[in-house]
């Protein structure tokens, strides 16, 4: 299969705001807070980065923030929030790194810090069904992810996947996932 190195699509237009992403998002400028956000895959792999993101964002210093708004809202306040950030955690769930290949190209690359939550966790490549895996076992996973992402941002050390242009840390996702017929 043959593919570009990019393509695009087009979002309609909003003239319309979310009322309480508005207040958020000035809140969270004006406290300073990074923001945090995550895949939202349909798999077991996209559950498990939000999860962790959500965890990640319960810590002091950080706050959720909406992929939706950043993505398709450019005049909201919860996106100018993100946009002006110095510093944006994306967690990603699988090798495709969706989340953080579209965000690399709305917010300045120097701003990511990029991770793959499957690298951390390496379970359930092959599994798409959240309920595949129990509760108890997804919320450990999602734990286990938190805890490496906010003990590498206390130290300042990156872990990102390297086939993104927006990282310069040569690490390599430890598992892949891959899909499987």
């Amino acid at each position: 299969m043959e593919t570009s190195n990019t393509f695009s699509f087009e979002v309609t237009g909003i003239d319309k705001v979310c009322a309480a992403g508005e207040l958020y998002g000035r809140q969270c400028q004006k406290e300073g807070k990074i923001p945090v956000f995550s895949c939202e895959g349909g798999c077991i792999k996209g559950e498990i980065a939000r999860q962790a993101a959500n965890l990640v964002a319960k810590n002091d210093g950080y706050a959720r923030a909406c992929h939706g708004e950043l993505f398709t809202v450019p005049h909201a306040d919860l996106a100018k929030w993100v946009k002006k950030a110095d510093k944006v955690v994306v967690i990603d769930g699988c090798s495709l790194f969706c989340h953080s290949r579209i965000a690399e190209n709305i917010l300045g690359k120097d701003q990511l810090v990029i991770f793959d939550s499957l690298s951390i966790h390496k379970k359930y490549a092959n599994l798409m069904d959240v309920d595949d895996v129990p509760e108890q076992d997804r919320k450990k996973a999602a734990r286990e992810v938190a805890d490496k992402v906010l003990a590498s941002l206390s130290e300042g050390v990156p872990c990102c996947p390297e086939q993104l242009t927006s990282c310069g840390c040569g690490s390599e996702p430890e598992a892949a996932s891959e899909c499987t017929a």
